[in-house]
């Protein structure tokens, strides 16, 4: 599904710490049978409302409601380019990801009607390109993913993660009933 240019109307945190190890911070969203993305892994985040200032206001207040953790702009690193989430789903959104570093991993207070888990993503076995795989998430449609826990990380989160450690993006192909797209 092809999305025309527009105006995020949500944002993301990419939470990257150095200490033990390089590592992202990766939730698992709660199930809801009104949630496209029930279920599946993503980064802290969500749609801006009318009292969030900008996209940044709604990347920390989204963070700060679903984990707990309180981000500062001082811990920036990047605002990355726009990015569209649920194509396949067929819910397209453009998202403004965030970039943050903090030192170590903070501690965690997840909103359970939000999150039902969160794990410090390792960025160095993620790099592994054995563990990737194409999986049929979707009827007919193979997608490229990683293996956690009981489930993959894939979609938009995946994506940033390849984009934000610089890998090869050639191995990416979505396949839909045996076509690329």
């Amino acid at each position: 599904m092809l999305m025309a240019p527009q105006t995020a109307s949500a944002a993301v945190a990419i939470i990257q710490c150095h200490h033990p190890r390089d590592s992202y911070l990766i939730l698992r969203r709660a199930a809801h049978p009104d949630d496209p993305w029930s279920g599946h892994f993503s980064f802290p985040g969500g749609r801006k409302d009318q009292a969030d200032e900008d996209l940044l206001a709604t990347c920390i207040r989204e963070t700060a409601e679903e984990t707990g953790i309180l981000l500062s702009i001082d811990q920036l690193q990047q605002r990355l380019v726009l990015e569209p989430a649920g194509r396949l789903l067929k819910h397209p959104i453009w998202v403004q990801p965030f970039l943050f570093t903090l030192p170590k991993p903070p501690p965690l207070r997840l909103d359970p009607k939000e999150i039902q888990g969160a794990l410090w993503l390792d960025a160095e076995l993620f790099q592994t390109a054995s563990l990737h795989q194409n999986v049929e998430l979707l009827p007919g449609c193979l997608c490229p993913a990683y293996p956690v826990e009981d489930y993959y990380l894939w979609g938009f989160t995946y994506r940033l993660l390849r984009s934000i450690l610089k890998m090869d993006q050639a191995n990416m192909e979505l396949t839909l009933s045996g076509h690329k797209i």
